[in-house]
């Protein structure tokens, strides 16, 4: 008689690596730029975090749209759903 315990049974899953932290320099258009200062002052993140939040939410909005699925936006409450092409 064997005393296995239940979660020795159980499928394993694998965690996926979150790599770690990379410096990088980047150079921003007139527009970005400006995007990033409006960005700072509604959140009041850094622009570090501003930048790091805008790629996070950029890349997952670009995998919804290439998935089957769409990506829909309501401007206030009581709007209409519009869809959003990403071109």
């Amino acid at each position: 008689m064997t005393n296995a315990r239940a979660d020795e049974d159980a499928p394993q899953v694998r965690a996926e690596a979150v790599p770690q932290g990379e410096r990088v320099t980047i150079n921003l258009t007139g527009k970005a730029v400006q995007a990033l200062q409006r960005l700072q002052e509604m959140t009041g993140y850094n622009k570090t975090d501003c930048i790091n939040r805008a790629l996070i939410i950029s890349a997952e909005i670009e995998r919804m749209s290439r998935e089957p699925g769409a990506v829909y936006w309501r401007e206030t409450p009581d709007s209409d759903l519009m869809l959003v092409r990403f071109v």
